[in-house]
């Protein structure tokens, strides 16, 4: 082994080669990568710099535009100046006489000209006062003796400060250069703009002024100058005076004042880009030396074109700081060789310690994993838990710890000799599979309970874990980890014992007394004494509480987010709007307004109560407060085939059709000025809607401004699960006469005829002479057991098929007594009431065979129209009902029975195919046909029974495939 691992690796000087090779690209790689990191950071501090460029310019441009404004504010501000040139405005617009003028613009001129004489010194160019509308030129300071011209068509930034009365500042290009001018308008005591104070600033020069100042500022910080300049579009100095032009260098793009030779050499060389939307860097070369050029375009007054026409540029001396990198990344690089050949020498010298080395480490290996083994087989030989290998083609046992032979009582020896269903009984057969599957995919199982058998034929409880592993050639084997769990078995029983005892004792005697206290409450004892009333109503209440107490400390496991839910129930919709209209009389007279509540339908709606008088009360209070006063609110209510639409109508200032749609979001409120003092969060109309789509149904609004609004609420019907015929038999196996008692009027009140036995011999007895549909059983019965009959009623041929609703404390205990036998059972826990009572046995009763009932269709389409089609065709031939949504058709497939399904897929809360999983859970394998106008993919097409198109094809051909499956 150790001479064959220093021929391979220690021996092999392509491999020598190859990985001197690879050291060297690594070394290359890396160094190129450093140098671009450096390469990046000076790109980024060139970038630094171009944007202190930048900011220059655009500082210098900012600070010109202020200085000039204020300047001209400081003169418009001069109450000397403005009385005179109100009074100039007067005489002006009365027409007189220019020369009339005169007095008024000598008094004015040594005023402005004191402004003029300090303004100078600051690039001030020009210092003209104007008169409205037509930019009449009141006086010109650096020229008094010309006046009097009208600039209307030549001075557009002055023009626009006297039509819109708002200050102006913008750069404009004139016969003199080009000037920065700022423009206040000054208004009479009635608001009116009379004339404009007009102050110009040559921008050449005060760029110059800058670069002087950053000159001075460089010679003392010892650094690159930053120098500046104006560039302006050749084809616009034409208008300047021929004087002018004489000064400016111009190029085929740009113009300048600029007498810098480098500036004069880059423009005669097309250095700079002639057409310019945005700023941006260059960095130009002249006279061997490397300059950072940034440009920023600077807009021009009245000029909209999208190409820059005057430019700001900015340019510093960079080629030191250029040298400078150039020379560090010469140096870098001969750093990185020197280190790539020292790591090379190093690695030469490594590779021959190492082969020395290796032969003793090899063998050093060696006695370690020998000891390594030893431990590991000292742990498995002394392990408290059974351990087993297991041959995985064919289960047999080839090796097992000591532990083992302690749990199933078999040597190691014997185990050999065994087959794997020898100790596993047959009965696991599938649940084998499963985990060998899971084994496959992987490559682990468990943890999995089952049993072996004991060599003396005992059954034991076990779990198992186990991993799937290779010996390094063809053969698999599994290592499995076993635990006995037959103390935790016994001690589970002993606690759901515990459980099932104190359930039965505590419930059943509690389903007396509550169903008592209800039936003397309402009635059926005759009548009450109001103190009889009110303490019966506390026994009543109480026992409720100390129902929902004992659920929460014996069936702790079933609490889930069940906490939320809707507590629904059948609800008369006459009830419940007279009531919504009682709560808000009160509120209703307080605002002066009269509410009406007209023609009802008389219908039941599966609802809960509160949750829905909370919509009402969103909706009645919003049409209290909006309508006027005197005015009138109707609550009314109309049938929309299986549902019916709530509507509250008022006569308020009503809702734009363009403000509809924002109503039912959250925090939306309107903004009109009538709503404005209404208040509100804006979530109310919000809430009502998710309480809406939570019931199966929706809410809207019907308005239009100035005519009202009705706000609506729609919601199912309440369909009953499956009515009893009059004179229907349910017999009640009970052994409780209070508890029978209350199951028998239950019964009645649902309109079943009840029969009561006390125990098994006498249910035998009617059920031979009498016919029933349906029997309740409770499990524990004195003296005997309700499993042992339901078994022997399930062996009978005569009552084989009669549905059975077991009324008991021990429900989990019976479901694991008579899983295999769920034909025709249903389960209701202990205390019961009216409501799922008649719930249970209606699912019950619709198990029945086709041949014994009517066969029914449930039809999820939110078209109303298809809806009453599909009645007609299909309501001689089966019980068809419809519903409109997800949450609708869910509700009422948990707690009905069908035959077929016919199912839309566009749904107002989703696709109709989410449905399918509840219709396999709840109605088993049922046919379901898809009649919709959207299309279904191919991996859905194979979960339902047919797809058709509302395009090809028509209603009654629908029916009739549909009258075929259901025959």
């Amino acid at each position: 082994m150790i001479n064959k691992i220093k021929q391979r690796y220690f021996s092999n000087t392509n491999l020598y080669l190859l990985v001197a090779a690879a050291v060297m690209l690594v070394m290359l790689l890396s160094a190129w990568y450093a140098m671009q990191q450096r390469q990046q950071s000076f790109d980024t501090r060139l970038s630094h710099l171009h944007q202190l460029q930048l900011n220059q310019l655009a500082q210098v441009n900012y600070d010109a535009r202020q200085q000039v404004m204020v300047a001209a504010q400081l003169v418009a501000s001069d109450q000397h100046i403005k009385q005179l040139l109100l009074a100039a405005a007067e005489r002006y617009r009365a027409n007189e006489p220019a020369a009339a003028l005169n007095p008024l613009r000598e008094q004015v001129s040594p005023l402005l000209n004191h402004y003029w004489q300090t303004l100078q010194p600051y690039a001030a160019s020009q210092l003209h006062l104007h008169l409205a509308p037509d930019a009449y030129t009141f006086l010109r300071a650096h020229r008094p003796e010309r006046h009097s011209d009208r600039l209307a068509d030549m001075r557009p930034l002055v023009m626009h400060s006297l039509n819109s009365g708002k200050n102006a500042v913008g750069i404009e290009l004139g016969k003199h250069g080009l000037g920065l001018r700022a423009v206040v308008p000054l208004t009479d005591p009635k608001g009116m703009v009379q004339g404009a104070v007009e102050l110009g600033v040559d921008l050449q020069k005060v760029f110059q002024q800058v670069q002087t100042g950053l000159a001075a500022g460089d010679s003392e910080n010892d650094s690159a100058e930053m120098s500046m300049a104006l560039l302006v579009a050749s084809d616009i100095t034409a208008v300047l005076n021929k004087d002018m032009q004489q000064n400016w260098y111009q190029s085929e793009g740009w113009s300048t004042a600029e007498s810098s030779a480098l500036l004069r050499y880059w423009l005669g060389n097309n250095a700079l880009p002639r057409q310019l939307t945005q700023q941006q860097q260059l960095l130009l070369n002249y006279d061997g030396r490397e300059y950072l050029v940034s440009l920023l375009p600077m807009p021009v007054w009245g000029e909209d074109q999208a190409e820059a026409r005057l430019l700001s540029v900015s340019w510093q001396d960079v080629t030191a700081q250029i040298n400078a990198q150039q020379k560090a990344n010469k140096l870098i690089w001969l750093i990185w060789f020197a280190a790539t050949l020292l790591l090379l020498a190093l690695g030469v010298l490594l590779v021959s310690y190492l082969r020395r080395q290796a032969l003793y480490e090899v063998a050093d290996q060696q006695a370690l994993l020998k000891q390594q083994e030893q431990k590991l087989s000292a742990l498995y030989q002394l392990s408290p838990l059974p351990i087993l290998l297991n041959r995985f083609s064919d289960g047999a046992y080839i090796e097992a710890n000591p532990a083992m032979e302690q749990l199933v009582g078999y040597t190691p020896e014997e185990l050999k000799q065994l087959s794997y269903w020898d100790l596993t009984p047959e009965c696991y057969a599938d649940a084998e599979q499963q985990q060998l599957k899971a084994l496959t995919d992987t490559g682990r199982y468990g943890p999995y309970v089952k049993q072996y058998r004991h060599k003396n034929g005992d059954l034991i409880d076990i779990e198992l874990n186990g991993v799937l592993f290779s010996d390094g050639g063809d053969e698999k084997f599994i290592w499995t980890i076993i635990k006995d769990i037959s103390e935790i078995k016994r001690l589970e029983k002993l606690k759901d014992d515990f459980v099932s005892t104190v359930s039965h004792e505590l419930r059943t005697p509690l389903t007396s007394i509550s169903g008592s206290l209800g039936l003397v409450l309402g009635g059926a004892g005759g009548a009450l004494g109001p103190k009889a009333e009110k303490l019966l109503s506390i026994a009543h209440k109480n026992s409720q509480r100390l129902n929902l107490l004992i659920n929460d400390l014996l069936d702790i496991e079933k609490l889930m987010a069940g906490k939320m839910r809707f507590d629904e129930a059948a609800v008369a919709l006459p009830r419940l709007l007279r009531e919504a209209l009682e709560q808000h009389q009160p509120f209703a007279l307080q605002h002066k307004v009269s509410l009406t509540l007209q023609d009802v339908p008389d219908v039941q709606l599966w609802i809960d109560t509160a949750r829905i008088q909370q919509v009402l009360t969103n909706f009645l209070s919003n049409a209290v407060k909006f309508s006027p006063s005197g005015a009138e609110v109707i609550l009314s209510a109309e049938l929309q085939g299986q549902k019916v639409r709530i509507s509250v109508q008022d006569k308020g200032p009503g809702i734009a059709a363009a403000d509809q749609p924002q109503l039912f979001k959250r925090f939306s409120q309107l903004n009109h000025a009538d709503n404005q003092a209404k208040g509100g969060t804006g979530l109310g109309l919000a809430i009502s809607r998710e309480i809406a789509l939570h019931s199966g149904g929706d809410v809207g609004v019907k308005s239009a401004a100035g005519q009202g609004a009705t706000f609506w609420l729609e919601l199912p019907l309440h369909q009953p699960e499956v009515q009893a015929e009059q004179g229907d038999a349910v017999l009640v196996l009970e052994d409780d006469a209070d508890t029978a008692h209350l199951l028998c009027e239950f019964l009645r009140a649902q309109h079943y005829v009840p029969d009561w036995a006390a125990d098994t011999s006498t249910a035998w007895q009617k059920l031979t002479n009498q016919s029933y549909v349906a029997l309740t059983l409770d499990l524990k019965l004195h003296n005997d057991s309700g499993a042992d009959f339901f078994l022997r009623l399930r062996d009978n041929p005569a009552t084989a098929n009669l549905p059975v609703l077991v009324i008991s404390a021990f429900v989990e205990h019976g479901k694991l007594q008579l899983a295999a036998l769920a034909h025709a059972l249903d389960w209701l826990e202990k205390p019961v009431t009216p409501e799922l009572l008649s719930v249970k046995l209606g699912q019950l009763l619709s198990q029945l065979p086709t041949t014994n009932r009517y066969q029914r269709i449930l039809h999820v389409e939110d078209d109303q129209d298809i809806v009453t089609i599909m009645r007609m065709q299909l309501e001689n031939l089966c019980d068809y009902q419809a519903v409109a949504s997800l949450a609708q058709a869910r509700k009422t497939l948990q707690q009905q029975r069908f035959d077929l399904i016919l199912l839309d897929l566009g749904l107002p809360d989703g696709n109709g195919i989410d449905v399918l999983p509840d219709i396999a859970a709840t109605q088993g394998d049922i046919p379901v046909v898809i009649f919709s106008a959207q299309d279904l993919s191919a991996e859905h097409k194979t979960q339902v029974r047919a797809v058709y198109s509302k395009s090809r094809i028509n209603t009654e051909v629908l029916a009739n495939y549909l009258k075929n499956i259901l025959n």
